[in-house]
């Protein structure tokens, strides 16, 4: 069986053009109650988040990834479930989704946060393991009772505040939840709509002597899906496109560069849209 063997090269381009501030790139930020149905669950999101979806037949794993920037931080809600697929006789390793699937979870967290700390406490009558790095906090929920666990993160947690703690806090897990369908979610990741007070805060700031610059940091990075026209004819190849990360904290505008046929390019434009970043910050400031 051929494997997904398209690849997105990405050609870095950080814009802070005026023009390429538009709406369509960039949305105001309203904290809403926002749902997946089908979940039964629901929380607080600046705007309409992005969904990033991934299959693991082997271990027999699917996970949502939903996303969302506002003022230098990304708010994110992972939702971990089993799959329906039956686990194919390629994969090499095979693994039941059950019961140490949630300690698997929480060492592959406690791996990418490049920590063994963890606290536990309760929320809304579940037990939620908390994970804490440098840079990233993740609040883990069982519920495999429901074959499925949930993880509610946020990341550049120096701004930690009130906000945080509401949107950490917001998770909800019940029947008929209230709130915004996401659905298929936001199709790219937005920035903030610029404010004039906000604006003229900033103008007039006082600018320390030697300026401090943190890099753009990747958050997410959604992999190009391979088409199944692109698997019959056996097409290989890359799809180079050049990407403006706009400093609202959306994307921009998407150039493609390379092209590939059978719908890869436009794949490879949509998992460009919903990548997920904290945009450059000078003297700690966005």
């Amino acid at each position: 069986m051929l494997k997904q063997i398209s690849i997105l090269v990405l050609i870095f381009v950080f814009s802070l053009c005026t023009f390429a501030q538009t709406e369509k790139y960039n949305a105001p930020i309203k904290w809403e109650r926002y749902k997946v149905a089908d979940k039964d669950v629901s929380v607080l999101f600046p705007k309409l988040p992005i969904l990033i979806q991934s299959l693991n037949v082997c271990i027999e794993q699917e996970t949502n990834k939903y996303a969302a920037y506002a003022e230098g931080v990304v708010y994110g809600l992972n939702i971990i479930y089993k799959s329906k697929q039956d686990v194919p006789d390629f994969c090499r390793e095979k693994r039941k989704f059950d019961e140490n699937s949630f300690e698997a979870g929480i060492k592959e967290v406690k791996s990418f946060l490049k920590t063994e700390q963890e606290t536990k406490f309760n929320l809304n009558n579940r037990e939620v393991v908390k994970v804490k790095g440098e840079r990233f906090t993740y609040w883990l929920i069982n519920d495999f009772k429901s074959k499925r666990w949930f993880e509610i993160w946020v990341t550049n947690e120096d701004k930690e505040n009130q906000t945080v703690k509401n949107f950490m806090e917001s998770f909800k897990l019940e029947k008929n939840s209230v709130g915004i369908e996401i659905g298929d979610g936001s199709n790219r990741t937005l920035g903030d709509a610029p404010l004039t007070d906000k604006l003229e805060e900033e103008k007039n700031t006082v600018k320390p002597e030697k300026d401090e610059t943190e890099p753009l940091m990747i958050i997410l990075k959604p992999a190009p899906r391979y088409t199944d026209v692109a698997r019959e004819t056996q097409t290989q190849g890359a799809v180079r496109v050049r990407i403006t990360f706009l400093a609202s904290g959306g994307i921009g505008s998407i150039e493609v560069i390379n092209p590939l046929p059978y719908g890869l390019t436009e794949q490879a434009v949509a998992a460009a849209k919903k990548i997920v970043f904290i945009p450059p910050k000078k003297n700690k400031l966005n």
